[in-house]
């Protein structure tokens, strides 16, 4: 029986629902298809292979595998369906590829899960609640969908190792003594390896990969490898996986001028910044995705229980973003801070001055560097220069000329008794701009990018009190651009930053270099060029001169403590809580022209996000516990007694204990503030800890 006319607008509610699913504007092929041809408002179709390879070895399009295939497309579909009661944009173009990249992320998780979840016996119907809360929690842990859907890292892992198992060792030996680069690490690669790999093994691994044909051609200086050709192969049994790019694996890259220095010591393992999650919006378009799985009961296609469905749909994942990396000792940051600043006070100036002093030198004779002797050179640097020890360019000075770019240094040992002896300007600058970034670094609190970003045009305001600077999370409604900023800034950091502006004032008119530059700005490894724009290898290797020359502590398994600028934005909120309780607050308030220590923590509380305060104050009391100070903290000690099982929290890691009690501040069961009083003496602080009722 047909509508009458007058009712035609209510057609759409009498289509059957697979007709109706089995439709979409997107959908350039037949529903049927094995192969499916997709635009969204795209330059050209994009293709999705449903021919996929299951756990028993069956393929997906296989006849015994029609309802499991059907499930799937369904779920496609039906992600792309405009929402009962959305707004206007909740079915635009836009929205409708986002929904449908998400249930295909969805779909690729299940099919590389295959044989964990028996998907070809039990199908849809066999998942449990439990199931479909794990894949969800699992998809919100990283931002990135190549960790969170494809866990890239880890089946990368899996992969290289596998391949360098098969790869011939004589063909790798060969290729990296052909490519000699290959076998370079650098220290950066090192703190960030991405890899479930030795460290040791990652030379063979990329020669293996070289041979392999993955390596893509970057641009003159780098090479890494091709993600797409890998996906091909890692995974070949998802639909969208097989296909797409994956983040770039920075351990894997070689530089075709690489400097091969090295750190003294093995690193203390650091990682950089803060664990993310998926945001809100994202985690509820992964449940509606998996919650639309409740449409296929409708359609009579096997599916998972609504009730646990129901579960799903009422299931809430954490998304905080706890800080990730670990926790440098107070005592570190405090001893290398203290000796930066002396290294300053003692050769900042001697040594601006020798370096410009051999510049103009080179400049007047028209010579390069590396041309001259060591004994010229000592004579060119001045007597000053000369007498803490400096008696050639660079211990790593590339000259053009020369096999390799490279004059090589006998040992390791003998490179770093160089170094700390003052043998080389080159690596003594290193070493100054080292503890100029870490001094500024730490008062600052800032960014390590936006420290990047600092010029000597701009940087100091022209009463030389305030620092500029581009906030790096200022972007919103600013299309792009950044807010620049100015923070009062300690007079011992102007002198530092004042001198290396000095130097490229000078160099200007020696013509060494054009121009001003940014203020981390480095002599280039090959002297006679000018400066190297700062970058983070080149901010982060004068730290490790620095480390190296002030030989910061070594824990218990061989490893130097090396800095990293996040690891120094807890520092002022640190020396603040032990001055205070151990005295010495004069010197801070004098750093930050406040006589009164309550104005001094607020503006600590103002300058520092919340993130960073909570860490600060975790550590102090961490460590306070953990050196014998339980009786200022006896509730919380009482607290802490229930878990470790013990009052002797000497027993117990530091870094344990300092997120043990950063998670119960986050979760509101413990508050830790300074609480401050005025006696006869003054107004004076106290570190309090509050338990929650």
């Amino acid at each position: 029986m047909e509508m009458p006319h007058e009712l035609n607008f209510l057609n759409p509610f009498f289509v059957d629902s697979k007709c109706k699913l089995q439709r979409a504007d997107w959908l350039k092929s037949s529903f049927h298809d094995n192969v499916w041809h997709y635009n969204f408002d795209y330059k050209r179709d994009k293709t999705l292979n449903w021919s996929v390879d299951l756990d028993d070895g069956s393929i997906l399009t296989d006849r015994k595998n029609n309802d499991l295939l059907a499930g799937l497309k369904y779920m496609l579909t039906s992600a792309t369906e405009k929402v009962a009661g959305g707004g206007a944009d909740s079915n635009s173009i836009k929205s409708q590829a986002i929904n449908f990249a998400r249930a295909v992320h969805v779909i690729d998780y299940l099919l590389l899960h295959s044989a964990e979840y028996e998907f070809s016996t039990y199908g849809l119907a066999g998942l449990s609640s439990n199931n479909l809360k794990s894949i969800l929690t699992t998809l919100t842990y990283h931002p990135d969908t190549s960790e969170s859907v494809y866990g890239w890292r880890k089946r990368m892992s899996s992969y290289c190792l596998e391949l360098l198992e098969s790869t011939d060792q004589n063909l790798i030996s060969k290729t990296l003594d052909a490519i000699p680069e290959m076998q370079i690490v650098t220290p950066d690669q090192e703190d960030e390896n991405e890899l479930d790999v030795e460290l040791h093994l990652i030379p063979n691994i990329r020669a293996a990969l070289y041979l392999k044909g993955y390596y893509r051609k970057g641009n003159q200086r780098w090479n890494s490898p091709n993600s797409a050709m890998l996906s091909e192969v890692i995974y070949k049994k998802t639909l969208k996986g097989k296909s797409e790019t994956k983040s770039v694996i920075n351990i894997l890259t070689y530089y075709k001028s690489a400097s091969d220095f090295r750190r003294e010591y093995p690193p203390v393992r650091v990682t950089t910044g803060e664990r993310k999650t998926i945001t809100p919006t994202a985690f509820n378009g992964y449940k509606a995705s998996i919650y639309s799985m409740g449409r296929l009961h409708e359609l009579g296609i096997p599916a998972p229980p609504v009730s646990d469905l129901i579960e799903v749909l009422k299931f809430q994942a954490n998304l905080s973003s706890p800080g990730s990396f670990r926790t440098l000792p107070s005592a570190v940051v405090f001893g290398a801070f203290k000796d930066s600043v002396e290294f300053h006070l003692k050769h900042g100036k001697t040594i601006v001055n020798g370096f410009c002093k051999l510049i103009l030198y080179c400049k007047i004779h028209k010579i390069k560097v590396g041309e001259l002797s060591d004994k010229e050179l000592q004579h060119v640097v001045g007597p000053e220069l000369a007498a803490l020890g400096v008696r050639q360019f660079g211990l790593s000075f590339r000259n053009e000329d020369s096999l390799l770019g490279r004059i090589r240094i006998e040992s390791k040992e003998s490179y770093f008794n160089k170094l700390r002896t003052n043998c080389a300007v080159l690596e003594f600058i290193g070493v100054y701009i080292g503890a100029v970034q870490l001094v500024v670094g730490a008062i600052t609190a800032r960014r390590v990018g936006e420290l990047l970003d600092l010029h000597c045009t701009n940087c100091l305001d022209s009463t030389e009190q305030w620092l500029n600077f581009y906030n790096r999370k200022s972007t919103y409604r600013l299309y792009g651009l950044r807010n620049l900023e100015a923070r009062p800034i300690e007079p011992i950091a102007v002198q530092m930053i004042k001198n290396l502006i000095r130097m490229q004032k000078i160099l200007v008119r020696l013509g060494y270099i054009e121009e001003m530059c940014h203020l981390f700005a480095t002599p280039s490894i090959r002297g006679d060029v000018g400066f190297s724009q700062p970058t983070s290898y080149s901010y982060n290797r004068n730290l490790d001169f620095l480390c190296d020359y002030i030989q910061t502590p070594i824990n218990n398994k061989g490893e130097r403590y090396y800095i990293r600028q996040h690891q120094l934005r807890r520092f002022f909120a640190m020396l603040f809580f032990h001055s205070a309780s151990f005295g010495g607050l004069e010197t801070l308030q004098w750093m930050l022209g406040h006589t009164d220590i309550e104005h001094l923590w607020n503006y600590i509380t103002e300058t520092l996000d919340g993130t960073i305060l909570r860490g600060a104050k975790a550590q102090f009391v961490a460590e306070s516990l953990h050196q014998g100070g339980t009786e200022s903290y006896a509730q919380l000690a009482h607290l802490l007694r229930a878990r470790y099982g013990t009052d002797d929290f000497a027993l117990v890691d530091t870094e344990e204990l300092e997120e043990h009690i950063l998670d119960l501040i986050q979760e509101g069961e413990v508050c830790i503030e300074p609480e401050f009083f005025v006696d006869n003496a003054g107004k004076h602080m106290r570190v309090i800890v509050k338990i929650k009722d």
